[in-house]
C-alpha cells in the first residue's frame, strides 16, 4: 500500500463502467502526469482504495449493480479514506441527486458531458485542498507528539529534580538555624549565601513547571473556602530565612476571621512570588507588608514594599506574554520573569484580578481582588473556575 505521505506523484482513481468514458477522462488528465488507476464497477473500485490509497477519486454514479452513492458510502466509512476526496461524473442534475452525493461523501458534480477544462482545473482544486489537509493534519499529529514529549519532560523534571533540590534546601536551612557555626563569620555567611540561591532556584524550578501546565491547560483548580490570614503566615514563614538575610521587617495586617474562596495550591504559588518578587526588590533593612479588607463580595489584599519601584514603562508589559521584563534585586539576585506571568495567569483563574501601583525609589505595592468566601456565590463561582 502506498502512504501519501512518501507519494510524489498523486494517484487519481477514475471509476466508470464504459471503456470510452475512462479513456475521455484519462485523457483530460494526461498533461498534469498523475499517475492514473481504473476501475469498472463499485466493487472493484472499493477493493482499488484499499490497495492504492488514491489521493481523488473520479466516481460515475449510475453503474450496474453497486452505484457510486452506495460505493462512495462504503468508502467513506473507513477512517483511512476521510480525506480522499471523490467527484461524481453523471448525467443527473436533479437536485436531490447532488444532495444525495454530499450526503454520502462527496465534494463535487461534474455534469457529462463535461468540459475538458473545467475537469482539470476542479481536480486540481481538490487534490491541492486534500495536500493542504494532509499537511495540516501530519502537523497537528507531530505537534501532539512533541506536546506528550515535552509533558513527559517536565513531569521527569518536576519528580526527579524537585526531590533531590528540595533535601539540599532543607539540610540548608537546618544548617542555617545551627548555633554552632554563629561563632564563624565566613561560614555563616557562606551558608546563608547558599540558602538563598538555593531558594531562588527552588522558586524558578517551581515557576518553570506551574508556568508550563497552566499554558499546556493541565492545571485543575479546585476553589474552596482558605483562611488568608493563615496562608500569608505560611508564606511568611517559608522566607523569613530570605527576610532575615537582608533584615527587612514584615508585618501583615488581615483579620483572622477573612476567608477567600480559591484553589490553594496556585495562590500560593501567586502569594509565594509577590512575598519573593517584594523581597527581592526590598534593600537591606527595608520593610514589607500584606493588609487585606473585604468590600462587599470580594477581599481586596495589597503587598506593600518600600524597595526601588517599577519604572512607568515597565509596569504595563509586566502581566504581558508578549513581553518579558527581568530585573535583578538589590543584591543582584536573578529572576525568569516567570513569577508575575503566572501569578496574573492563577489570579485570573481563581476569579480574581491583580494590578500593581509602582514609584521609583518609593516602593511598589501589588493589589489583589479575590472572591470571599460565601456559600451561595462561590457555588456559582466553582462552576466556572475550570
Amino acid at each position: 500500500m502506498l502512504s501519501n505521505i512518501d507519494k510524489k506523484i498523486p494517484i487519481v482513481l477514475i471509476v466508470d463502467d464504459t471503456p470510452t468514458n475512462v479513456k475521455v477522462v484519462a485523457l483530460a488528465l494526461q498533461e498534469l502526469k498523475y499517475k492514473i488507476v481504473i476501475a469498472t464497477n463499485g466493487e472493484t473500485a472499493i477493493k482499488m482504495v484499499e490497495r492504492t490509497r488514491p489521493d481523488l477519486i473520479l466516481m460515475d454514479v449510475m453503474m450496474p449493480g453497486m452505484d457510486g452513492y452506495e460505493a462512495c458510502k462504503i468508502i467513506k466509512q473507513d477512517e483511512e479514506n476521510k480525506n480522499i476526496p471523490v467527484i461524481f461524473l453523471t448525467a443527473l442534475t436533479e437536485k436531490t441527486n447532488i444532495i444525495k452525493g454530499f450526503d454520502v461523501g462527496g465534494v463535487d458534480f461534474i455534469t457529462k458531458p463535461f468540459n475538458n477544462d473545467e475537469l482539470v482545473s476542479r481536480v486540481q482544486t481538490h487534490l491541492e485542498l486534500k495536500l493542504t489537509r494532509d499537511k495540516l493534519l501530519n502537523t497537528t499529529s507531530y505537534l501532539e507528539e512533541l506536546n506528550s514529549v515535552k509533558d513527559k519532560m517536565f513531569s521527569v523534571i518536576g519528580h526527579d529534580l524537585r526531590s533531590p533540590l528540595s533535601g539540599v534546601k532543607m539540610t540548608l536551612d537546618l544548617l542555617a538555624h545551627t548555633d554552632k557555626f554563629n561563632d564563624d563569620e565566613e561560614l555563616r555567611m557562606t551558608i546563608d549565601m547558599l540558602v538563598k540561591t538555593t531558594d531562588e532556584v527552588y522558586n524558578l524550578l517551581d515557576n518553570l513547571l506551574g508556568w508550563a501546565k497552566s499554558q499546556s491547560g493541565n492545571v485543575n483548580l479546585i476553589p474552596e473556602k482558605v483562611n488568608l490570614k493563615d496562608l500569608v503566615n505560611s508564606v511568611h514563614i517559608l522566607n523569613k530565612g530570605n527576610l532575615k538575610y537582608k533584615n527587612i521587617q514584615f508585618e501583615s495586617d488581615i483579620d483572622e476571621k477573612l476567608n477567600v474562596f480559591i484553589d490553594l495550591n496556585s495562590m500560593n504559588i501567586v502569594f509565594r512570588n509577590l512575598l519573593s518578587n517584594a523581597i527581592k526588590f526590598t534593600p537591606d533593612d527595608g520593610r514589607i507588608g500584606v493588609i487585606a479588607r473585604q468590600d462587599g463580595d470580594d477581599v481586596i489584599i495589597e503587598v506593600q514594599d518600600n524597595g526601588v519601584g517599577i519604572p512607568e514603562e515597565n509596569i504595563s508589559k509586566l502581566f504581558d506574554n508578549a513581553q518579558h521584563v527581568t530585573t535583578y534585586g538589590t543584591n543582584r539576585e536573578s529572576g525568569s520573569g516567570l513569577g508575575l506571568l503566572l501569578c496574573h495567569d492563577f489570579v485570573t483563574r481563581n476569579g480574581g484580578n491583580i494590578s500593581v501601583e509602582s514609584e521609583v525609589g518609593k516602593g511598589t505595592n501589588f493589589i489583589l481582588k479575590l472572591p470571599v468566601a460565601n456559600d451561595k456565590i462561590n457555588k456559582e463561582l466553582e462552576k466556572s473556575v475550570n
